[in-house]
């Protein structure tokens, strides 16, 4: 007698990717544009976009001052709105209501002396955190409660850790880094316009109100979808990182040019964001993972470029006196988020001891060792085992015993001792470089990968009572 059910397992890399690629392609040509269609906010943010290009250090400065002469401006025409224009009488003072004159008559504070020096900030560290989440999820935990859609507050502003060479990277081809998940859940994808590429090698591209509609569950799972109400908006910095630096040493670390390049592109990020007005920005272990930058160098330059020379060193209990660095004036807290539990420990302890929180849909099988399909597949594994040992037929065992190779090297693929994330990182560029940019910031595979398959092939739903 047959099986009633079909054998359950996880389809072979390229399946998968074949199955991300056409649900991303949906996503891409049909949802996004239909979402930009009836959402002007989002329309705006991704038609704004804009590319800077090695901004330096007075470039916040330029950009608040940019903002207070563009809101000074408005002050004007409202103000000239107040007036009106009659036929030979000239301009007058338009009626108002007695509430507008009184807002009008509050008295307001004077403004500061021509001379007078600029007001003096003391290095202002922001609060870092380390959570083992996903980007969206993280930048969830930095809204305002309750959540509103008014403008009232800044969006929260997160790093995607782009290809340099195309937009997306490898969306349409089924890639599951951080880049392409932003990708085929939020509107970014409509704001990198092809004319900013390549990126430069220090710069970004920035888009204000991009709009997130789908959770961090995989693309094929009916329940991904946000509710209307429930969508938020966040500002986004694109911006590629240093691929295949040359390492030093029996250690593997960087040398000290790729370590200053590291750092210029890091500071050209936090300048674009904080001179956007950017309060909470969500980062990531940037350029860790298939672009090779060892962890602890990437996560000892961010804190070199994010914290004043007393919160650095008092943080690692050192540094060198004396060292000029920016100082992030505004900004108020840096969430780190790495969906790897392991990637985010090691991140955290070169960082300077910053306990690892657990976020929102954490990968809790990772701590545990386990997930969901690895426990399938033991238990197939388990079942089939015992289910050899009682076949005589000599045909049949070899191809049960075939089929448990195969098992057994998915779930040693599930556990990580297959290594085949470069197939998966989906396409190469016209001049054969990967484009793995997700990876390249340290993000780990999206959760598409454990998605239960089921197969039809004859070959696996062998019996022994077939």
């Amino acid at each position: 007698m047959g099986r009633t059910e079909k054998s359950q397992g996880l389809a072979p890399p390229a399946i998968r990717k074949d199955m991300r690629a056409k649900q991303a392609r949906h996503i891409v040509n049909k949802v996004i544009p239909g979402i930009l269609a009836s959402n002007a906010r989002a329309r705006k943010g991704a038609e704004g976009s804009e590319l800077v290009v090695d901004p330096g250090p007075g470039y916040v400065q330029a950009q608040r001052e940019q903002e207070k002469a563009g809101k000074q401006q408005n002050n004007d025409a409202a103000e000239d709105a107040r007036y009106i224009k009659r036929k030979g009488q000239g301009r007058r003072k338009a009626k108002v209501d007695a509430a507008s004159v009184s807002e009008d008559s509050t008295p307001r504070a004077k403004p500061p002396a021509k001379n007078a020096p600029p007001p003096q900030h003391a290095p202002h560290a922001p609060k870092i955190r380390v959570v083992a989440t996903d980007t969206l999820t993280a930048s969830s935990t930095l809204l305002p409660h309750p959540r509103t859609r008014a403008r009232t507050h800044p969006n929260p502003c997160i790093l995607n850790m782009a290809s340099p060479l195309r937009p997306g990277g490898g969306v349409l081809a089924g890639a599951t880094s951080q880049e392409e998940f932003l990708c085929t859940r939020t509107t970014l994808l409509s704001s990198l316009h092809e004319r900013f590429y390549r990126l430069p090698e220090r710069g970004a591209v920035f888009t204000r109100d991009v709009l997130v509609f789908r959770n961090a569950l995989p693309l094929s799972s009916s329940t991904g979808d946000i509710p209307a109400a429930e969508r938020w908006y966040v500002d986004v910095v694109s911006a590629g990182m240093l691929r295949f630096p040359d390492l030093e040493g029996e250690a593997g670390r960087l040398g000290a040019r790729d370590r200053k390049a590291v750092e210029a592109k890091m500071r050209a990020v936090l300048r674009v964001a904080v001179g956007k007005g950017a309060r909470k920005v969500v980062l990531g272990a940037w350029g860790c993972g298939a672009y090779g930058n060892p962890v602890v160098d990437v996560a000892e330059a961010w804190r070199a470029v994010l914290l004043p020379p007393s919160a650095a060193s008092a943080q690692v209990g050192g540094g060198k006196a004396g060292r000029k660095a920016e100082v992030w004036e505004g900004l108020e807290e840096v969430v780190f988020a790495i969906s790897s539990g392991k990637l985010a420990r090691e991140f955290a302890g070169a960082f300077g001891g910053v306990e690892v929180e657990e976020g929102p849909g954490a990968d809790e099988e990772e701590e545990e060792g386990m997930d969901e399909v690895a426990e399938e597949l033991r238990a197939k594994i388990a079942e089939m085992e015992g289910q050899v040992e009682k076949v005589w037929n000599a045909e049949l065992k070899q191809r049960m015993s075939a089929i448990l190779e195969g098992l057994r090297a998915q779930l040693s693929e599930r556990e990580g001792k297959r290594e085949d994330s470069e197939e998966e990182a989906g396409g190469s560029s016209e001049d054969g470089e990967t484009l793995d940019a997700g990876e390249a910031g340290g993000v780990s595979l999206s959760d598409d990968e454990v998605d239960v398959v089921h197969y039809s092939s004859d070959e696996w739903q062998v019996s022994p009572f077939d």
